[in-house]
């Protein structure tokens, strides 16, 4: 069988040593951002990945001098696949931009990882598989399955330009599509890009390293950014578009993924029935909860026994 292996990148923002270094590089003390901290989501992430798709070879866990615990992991299943790799690693010859506090420079250096197959899939720790996994929902022979749809890049759009100028302005976070879209445009694509939703992104390693080998200012001006910013680009929308360009790529429906979007708003109940229906859904494959650390405490335990009840059913 072909390697495969999953990259998940973490944070434990909790941690005063990680958050004294974060507000040693703030303007403004006392800023830190409550999307760093967590609710143990990775916990339940790797698990989801051990138990639905067990053709995956290792987990690497990319994260900056810390370890998850993964209490619930370790009740189930052998922590044989998983690794630990530092920033340091992938920061290899690239130092000088380290400590970095930015997702968006983390993830443009994943294919540095030491033994990393040719073929990964990338995770956020909210991501988590919901059913039984096949290396074809990911890669079809050298082709990555992409979920997503068309849409117009920001550039021809002058309402969307003018918002982003004006949320630079209040430094407000920077966009989520508006770094797919610049991904796009550095791929070559000037009027419309592959707009993905929140769940696991194939990855062909090669692709990404030949384009970095040739335009090497593109990555070190990507990993100059101690925070996300919106000049940067989203690098794993720039690693789908190189592979749109070579026809190497099959699209997927949407319908395999579920997102549940402001969990902060829902209570325990509503987020109930949303998963008493997600149990009877035939088709979604993955589930993306957005912000659950921002969640009540409620909130999180139905969230929690619900996917732990589910993981434990296919001992």
């Amino acid at each position: 069988m072909e390697k495969i292996d999953a990259v998940i990148t973490w944070v434990d923002g909790s941690d005063p040593k990680y958050q004294v270094k974060y507000q040693g590089f703030l303007e403004k003390r006392g800023d830190f951002k409550k999307q760093y901290m967590q609710a143990d989501e990775i916990d339940f992430c790797v698990l989801s990945i051990i138990k639905y798709a067990p053709f995956i070879r290792k987990i690497f866990i990319v994260t900056d001098g810390q370890a998850p615990d993964l209490i619930e992991t370790k009740k189930l299943v052998s922590l044989d696949k998983i690794k630990i790799v530092d920033h340091k690693e992938v920061f290899s010859g690239l130092e000088d931009f380290l400590p970095t506090f930015n997702i968006r420079s983390i993830d443009a250096v994943l294919y540095k990882i030491k033994d990393l197959s040719e073929k990964f899939i990338y995770f956020n720790d909210d991501m988590f598989l919901i059913k039984k996994s096949r290396p074809n929902d990911w890669f079809i022979n050298d082709k990555a399955v992409l979920i997503g749809n068309w849409a117009k890049t920001y550039n021809v759009q002058p309402l969307k330009k003018i918002a982003q100028l004006f949320k630079s302005a209040l430094k407000s976070r920077p966009s989520y599509n508006g770094a797919q879209s610049k991904a796009a445009n550095i791929a070559g694509f000037n009027k419309k890009y592959f707009k993905s939703y929140h769940s696991g992104r194939p990855q062909i390693k090669s692709v990404i390293k030949n384009f970095y080998n040739n335009n090497p200012k593109i990555l070190i001006r990507q990993l100059s950014y101690k925070f996300r910013s919106d000049k940067q680009y989203m690098p794993y929308s720039l690693c789908w578009h190189l592979l749109i360009k070579k026809g190497q790529y099959e699209s997927a429906n949407k319908d395999r993924l579920i997102e549940i979007e402001k969990i902060r708003t829902l209570g325990p109940e509503k987020l109930k029935k949303i998963l008493l229906d997600l149990d009877s859904n035939t088709t979604a494959q993955f589930l993306n909860i957005q912000d659950l650390n921002f969640a009540s405490k409620e909130t999180v335990k139905v969230f929690k026994d619900w996917l732990r009840n589910k993981l434990a059913e296919l001992n």
